[in-house]
């Protein structure tokens, strides 16, 4: 744990977007990757290079700063219950609900007092540089989870846990019991080499590429990473400190 924490200290901190210029960072930082390197959304407000939609007032943002350079390496959001809205929908459901099978029920029937939808999942591109990189927004290739080549410097876990432990601290700071999200199961895949594990919900579909619903109590994860990976346990709740119940 110690050699994973110095390394990410000394390059990388995660950083609570809180103010409007931080999460106009995030937004910029999504304009950057999903709209003119993927081409995969659109943005209405593009003379300013920033890509949002009607779920980023009801989100929890994070960054991930890269220390050595000051720039910005990858960013995520947290879409959060509505409390003031009683029939409320996640953005996941809005995309489900346009496909013939019953993972939209099945999302739909999860309580969602404490549920978040973990998306805009992002990765800068100049920290997406490796061969096989290039081509994900969540810039991991087969070689994540992996022992590094003893001469190349690998940011790739790093970038991912980090933003992982953004995830974490968000859910701690909002009460969120349950996380959703659309994930390329690549990412289920390389993600459950450290030990965090989703449930898929449903086949594969296509929504800016093909990608599963995901579906997990955030507390089973986290009890799994411990069991599995206690030293990314530690990593990402802060020696337990951001731990959900």
């Amino acid at each position: 744990m110690q050699n994973l924490v110095e390394q990410f200290d000394q390059y990388f901190e995660v950083i609570p977007a809180k103010t409007e210029k931080l999460i106009g960072a995030c937004k910029n930082l999504r304009y950057q990757v999903f709209c003119k390197e993927h081409h995969i959304l659109s943005s209405d407000q593009e003379k300013y290079e920033i890509e949002q939609d009607y779920y980023d007032k009801r989100a929890s943002h994070a960054l991930l700063k890269h220390r050595p350079s000051g720039s910005y390496a990858a960013t995520v959001r947290l879409v959060l219950p509505d409390s003031t809205e009683s029939h409320f929908t996640y953005p996941i459901e809005e995309q489900l609900s346009k496909f013939e099978d019953n993972t939209f029920d099945r999302i739909h029937r999860i309580p969602k007092t404490q549920t978040a939808e973990i998306s805009r999942f992002s990765v800068s591109k100049q920290f997406r540089r490796r061969e096989g990189e290039s081509k994900l927004s969540h810039g991991i290739n087969d070689n994540f989870g992996k022992k590094p080549d003893a001469s190349e410097r690998r940011f790739d876990a790093h970038i991912t846990l980090g933003l992982f432990k953004a995830i974490v601290q968000m859910s701690y700071e909002n009460d969120i019991n349950n996380w959703i999200a659309f994930m390329e199961p690549g990412l289920i895949r390389l993600l459950s080499r450290v030990g965090i594990k989703f449930q898929k919900v449903g086949p594969v579909i296509n929504y800016c590429g093909k990608r599963h619903a995901c579906y997990e109590n955030a507390y089973q994860v986290l009890s799994g990473i411990r069991s599995t990976r206690p030293d990314i346990w530690h990593f990402i709740t802060d020696s337990g400190k951001h731990s959900l119940h």
